[in-house]
């Protein structure tokens, strides 16, 4: 009796958890645009221009492209929406 107890907690607790924990479906509209902009940072100083295509940056990524020069420097990706 016990072990059908403890079965059916831990089956209602792991449906619960399931329900609470579930994230909202987002789906991509045919109207969203994303634009990847290549940057040149010459060091981590650097600030980002101000003029970059889109509303709202959506992601980054940075490469490191060290010269000799400029140790720091690093080629940055940004994705701007419109949106």
């Amino acid at each position: 009796m016990s072990v059908l107890r403890i079965s059916l907690a831990v089956f209602v607790g792991f449906a619960l958890s399931t329900v609470l924990s579930r994230t909202p479906e987002v789906k991509a509209s045919p109207t969203n645009h994303v634009f990847i902009v290549p940057l040149w940072m010459p060091d981590a100083k650097t600030p980002f221009p101000k003029d970059l295509p889109g509303a709202r940056i959506a992601g980054i990524s940075c490469i490191p492209k060290p010269t000799d020069k400029t140790p720091d420097a690093a080629v940055c990706y940004v994705a701007t929406t419109l949106n």
